[in-house]
């Protein structure tokens, strides 16, 4: 309905100004014709004039001139009389219109001017100058009523507005009768079904009745809304595929990491399982000594201890409480991990120093225990990469950069902590399954594989990342990324 107020709105706009300006045109052109017949007889009349009052004033003198073009003082249209320019003329020969705007004109042209009287009255006066014998300045005097032009002016005028509010009259009972069925209707319609189309419902089909354009929108928005709903049920079935894929591979990855971790844990509790049922056994057949009972009784607790251990790390790995981060300097928190670990350090001789640093103002949100337990980790393999001669580097700064895990993810700023050893390496082969659980390339008592997963968990958990670099027989890099405080 508001469409249809703003099209007929504009349509009045347009036609009241066609309108006004006809009706302006038609009086300026009905006043430039009334103005120049006017002109026209005036000139006539000085020609018609001109020879009778020569002779005149020759014949009868001034005094019979002047009493040929008396006015008689009826209510004549065109007036004729004799007027003087000059300062002695008097109430019966003075000018209609200001002697002031008669200074100055041409002898012997008739020179026309529009002047209003004080009563409002218009009047056109055409003055045709003469210089006479006694060097007196006089003038024919022609004088015309407007009235006419004026009641012509006012008439169309009048015609003017009355079209105008036919006009406005018309559109309002066109509107009122047509607009809403015609066009606020369908609109109104075409308005409810893309609201629906908004809200999900693509079934309710609209109906707009005849062949123009807002039939013709109603069918595209049908044909749209068919062709939206054929693509959401291919894009549902697709998408229930896709889930129910993932959710297969998930399973068969659930299956393989259940038989990896069945199959470490059967393999770590094995080993010490064998021993502890082999010195029992010994002790049992009572053919050992006192010595020997005692030695047996401490393997035995030994391993028993060993199977503790990693009960509790299947456990810190299984139920991991959550990060309660702060923001933590990462300078000191590399120092208090190496203060902590110097004992392990120096029993295995090795060399560990913390070579580069961040900038002191730069902070990490991270929880303290946690970031330790994973540079503890990444420390104690380094220390254990070869049998002698270790040299470990620490090495703390900061990285721009987006994370590997968002795809087009924003570049910001990280701190990156690298631990880089002179050990062994790692095969490329095992490079990819580093981070899985129960994956180790030690001897089988030296190691659960339980270490670098619990890192890669806790580091992913803290919004970061974790890689490794080695090549066999130059050592190995692991590096950390943690979200910088500092952008």
């Amino acid at each position: 309905m508001k469409l249809t107020l703003k099209i007929v709105a504009l349509f009045l706009i347009v036609a009241c100004g066609l309108v006004g300006l006809n009706g302006y045109l038609a009086v300026q052109r009905e006043v430039a014709f009334f103005e120049t017949e006017v002109s026209a007889r005036h000139e006539q009349l000085v020609v018609a004039i001109r020879p009778t009052l020569r002779d005149l004033w020759r014949s009868a003198g001034p005094g019979g001139s002047l009493e040929f073009l008396r006015y008689d003082g009826s209510e004549r249209q065109v007036r004729t009389r004799w007027v003087w320019l000059d300062e002695s003329a008097d109430i019966a020969t003075l000018p209609v219109v200001d002697r002031s705007l008669l200074i100055g004109i041409p002898q012997g042209t008739l020179t026309p001017i529009r002047y209003t009287t004080s009563e409002g009255l218009g009047l056109f006066c055409s003055y045709f100058p003469f210089s006479l014998s006694d060097g007196r300045l006089g003038a024919l005097e022609i004088v015309e009523s407007m009235v006419p032009r004026d009641e012509y002016t006012r008439d169309t005028i009048l015609r003017t507005a009355t079209l105008m509010i036919a006009l406005v009259a018309g559109a309002g009972s066109i509107v009122g009768l047509f607009g809403v069925r015609l066009i606020g209707t369908p609109l109104q319609a075409l308005i409810e079904k893309t609201r629906q189309v908004a809200a999900g419902n693509l079934l309710t089909p609209v109906s707009v009745r005849g062949n123009d354009e807002l039939a013709m929108l109603a069918t595209a928005l049908n044909q749209m809304s068919d062709k939206l709903d054929e693509s959401q049920k291919s894009v549902l079935k697709e998408t229930n595929q896709r889930i129910e894929a993932m959710e297969q591979l998930r399973h068969g990855d659930r299956l393989k990491t259940l038989g990896r971790l069945a199959s470490g844990v059967a393999h770590e509790l094995g080993t010490p399982l064998n021993v502890i049922s082999g010195r029992a056994g010994l002790i049992a057949g009572g053919k050992l000594d006192n010595q020997q009972v005692a030695t047996s009784a401490e393997t035995i607790q030994a391993e028993a201890k060993r199977m503790t251990t990693l009960v509790q790390q299947l456990l810190n790995f299984a139920r991991r409480s959550a990060p309660k981060r702060v923001s933590s300097d990462i300078n000191a928190l590399i120092d208090r991990t190496l203060s902590m670990m110097q004992p392990i350090i120096a029993n295995h001789q090795a060399r560990v120093t913390f070579t580069d640093q961040v900038p002191s103002q730069t902070r990490a949100h991270v929880d303290p225990s946690q970031l330790q337990q994973v540079l503890s980790n990444l420390i104690m393999n380094a220390v254990q990469s070869r049998e002698s001669d270790v040299h470990v580097k620490i090495a703390a700064n900061l990285f721009e950069g987006a994370s590997p895990d968002v795809v087009d993810g924003p570049s910001r700023q990280w701190v990156r902590i690298s631990v880089i050893d002179n050990g062994v390496g790692i095969e490329e082969a095992d490079r990819l399954h580093v981070f899985e659980p129960f994956f180790t390339t030690r001897e089988v008592g030296k190691g659960t594989g339980l270490g670098l997963s619990i890192a890669h968990e806790i580091i992913a958990e803290h919004g970061g990342w974790m890689t490794v670099d080695s090549a066999v027989g130059k050592g190995s890099t692991f590096c950390v990324f943690l979200p910088s405080e500092l952008q």
